[in-house]
């Protein structure tokens, strides 16, 4: 895809930009060459905007958010496309919707190298640019790092796999960026800084553990926007605030007990699409103002670009929002949602849909209709009283759901062993379970006690109570034998509990029903590894890298093990692919560098 070229400017609107001066009434916007902006995304994972303080939440604690909207603007009705951390991000770094860049889900999906993203564009123009994530969901694999100078997604340098838990607390990755901007310090950047935080398990740092006792995803909260108030600080003190223009965004809201969810991925209601956006910059006509028009978050790369006179590509989902920030627009905006997490992740349909007007259309086996205007907590299906609207809006999804190229080939990748227990970890499944089907697909919502008794199940594993919690998976996976994460629960909870033979059992179980699966397979060499069935490790290793050679963990475990035989030309091979996927990677740079010592030492193998 070609770069796009910077816009021409009219020597009178130039002046008028400069200037300051109003034409027709409307607010006239500077010359971002003559103030030699900065770009910040700041983006809040798993954040409902209805809990924060400047959306109306009267117990928040979030007084550096709420600083950022009284001298910017608030946008109080925002939408995701995809209320999961991967594709929503890949959406706000590309402008476009998930059926255009293809990322459907986390961790089994790719952005493909073809699409163009924000960093991408800005580096192009001369901008330093950086990115400092918390979550194993977007790590440098995932795609994400496009365009990117620095991408600093590291979390444990000590470890090969990293860590099981891969996160980063609000305070790790504020103060590697502020490390970042000192050493960077006069130059124009472009910075991402994402934070995780508010995710499941909640677990806030003193003093808001204690002072949100009995609301500890408010606590994560406050202790993230306690974060965000050093970096605005240091941004104050170095004289670059008024030179940045700051872009706050959830990536997806959480539901904390709508419909009976839990956590967010499962379904596409308003409490896990509806997000806090909020751009604070020197352009700004006037402070404060709340836009109510609803937004969606791919309208936030041909918003930067407009404010820094850049043409934006032609392919867009997302457009503008300059026009609604003037007050030229107030149209509510028509938003395209999804989730493919049921499908990949549990054997269910997924879901589609659409908000336009007053209405929000979901595409399901029991399709819902909701007037949002009248009922927003989407309380009363009413697609068979207003079938006509219905009619309507699944036409319209359908034409809009038709645009998709082949994204869904281009960025599908397979999940490692490591990758899918980390994401499991952080409250994902994990990666494409390919569930096998002789019928239509069930709608989640019919499936929400199976779901409720994995949540049950992983929560009881959480708290070291492995009976209760190998009653909820054995019983998941009874109801759901297709699906490969149902065997790999189950495996995971008994080899934790040190039952090794019965955790094998279990994953070759799922192997024989469903072969091929590398979800099955990569946790299956990890327990014939603990096992010490080392040759059983080696050939399910080979086995997942005759499927994906790509494969992270299978490559660098069978590696190792070729190591520990004195195999070190095999070895090095292996370390070599591993380190082309993660070139930054200690402990794998440290084996393949033994493994090329002992090769010059023992030339024959």
């Amino acid at each position: 895809m070609p770069k796009s070229k910077p816009r021409r400017v009219p020597i009178l609107v130039a002046f008028v930009w400069i200037c300051g001066i109003q034409l027709d009434g409307q607010p006239a916007f500077p010359s971002s060459k003559t103030l030699n902006w900065n770009i910040l995304l700041l983006t809040v994972d798993t954040t409902r905007a209805d809990r924060l303080g400047c959306y109306g939440y009267a117990a928040a604690k979030t007084p550096h958010i709420d600083s950022l909207a009284a001298r910017g603007v608030r946008f109080a009705n925002a939408y995701s496309p995809v209320p999961l951390t991967l594709p929503s991000h890949a959406s706000i770094l590309t402008g476009k919707y998930p059926f255009a860049h293809g990322v459907r889900n986390n961790g089994s999906y790719k952005l493909p190298p073809e699409e163009l993203t924000l960093a991408e564009i800005l580096k192009s123009r001369g901008f330093v640019t950086s990115a400092f994530v918390a979550s194993f969901t977007l790590d440098s694999r995932f795609g994400t790092a496009q365009g990117f100078d620095f991408y600093d997604d590291t979390f444990d340098s000590r470890e090969a796999l990293k860590t099981f838990r891969s996160e980063r607390t609000a305070d790790r990755v504020s103060s590697s960026f502020l490390k970042w901007l000192g050493e960077n310090r006069g130059k124009r950047f472009f910075s991402w800084v994402h934070f995780f935080d508010p995710h499941l398990p909640y677990s806030p740092p003193e003093p808001f553990r204690q002072e949100f006792s009995g609301h500890p995803y408010d606590g994560e909260i406050a202790f993230m926007d306690q974060e965000i108030g050093r970096i605005m600080d240091s941004l104050e003190r170095a004289g670059l605030f008024e030179r940045t223009i700051i872009v706050l965004a959830g990536d997806h809201g959480e539901a904390l007990g709508e419909k009976r969810e839990l956590d967010h991925g499962l379904f596409i209601y308003d409490s896990t699409l509806r997000v806090p956006l909020i751009i604070c910059g020197p352009f700004l006509p006037s402070r404060g103002a709340v836009v109510k028009s609803r937004v969606r978050l791919v309208d936030i790369l041909p918003t930067v670009l407009e404010l820094l006179q850049i043409d934006p590509p032609a392919d867009l989902s997302g457009e503008s929002l300059l026009p609604i920030i003037q007050g030229r627009e107030s149209e509510d905006r028509a938003s395209y949602a999804e989730t493919f997490y049921p499908r990949e992740n549990y054997g269910w349909s997924e879901l589609l849909g659409l908000v336009d007007g007053r209405w929000k259309y979901i595409h399901a086996p029991r399709p819902e209709l909701y007037d949002l205007a009248n009922d927003p907590g989407e309380t009363k299906n009413l697609v068979e009283e207003q079938d006509r609207t219905a009619v309507e809006l699944s036409r319209k999804l359908s034409a809009l759901a038709a645009q998709k190229k082949s994204g869904d080939e281009r960025a599908g990748r397979r999940l490692t062993s490591e990758e899918e227990s980390k994401l499991r970890s952080l409250g994902y499944l994990g990666g494409k379970s390919e569930p096998r089907s002789s019928g239509p697909l069930a709608d989640p919502k019919d499936k929400i006690e199976d779901y409720i008794l994995y949540f049950r199940g992983n929560l009881f594993e959480t708290r070291g109570e492995y009976d209760k919690a190998e009653a909820c998976f054995r019983k998941v996976l009874e109801l759901n034998p297709d699906v490969s994460w149902n065997y790999v629960n189950l495996g995971i909870l008994l080899a934790k509990a040190d039952r090794l033979s019965e955790a094998t059992r279990i994953l070759e179980e799922g192997r024989r029903r469903l072969p091929g699966s590398t979800v099955v397979l990569s946790h299956l060499m990890a327990t014939y590894l603990r096992a010490g069935r080392v040759a059983d490790a080696l050939a399910a290793g080979k086995e997942i890298l005759s499927i994906d050679p790509d494969h992270f963990d299978a490559l660098y475990v069978t590696g190792d093990i070729l190591a520990r035989q004195g195999k070190w030309v095999e070895a090095i091979s292996h370390f070599e692919r591993a380190l082309r996927i993660e070139p930054e990677n200690e402990a794998l740079l440290r084996s393949y560098r033994q493994a090329l010592a002992e090769r010059q030492k023992r030339p024959s193998r």
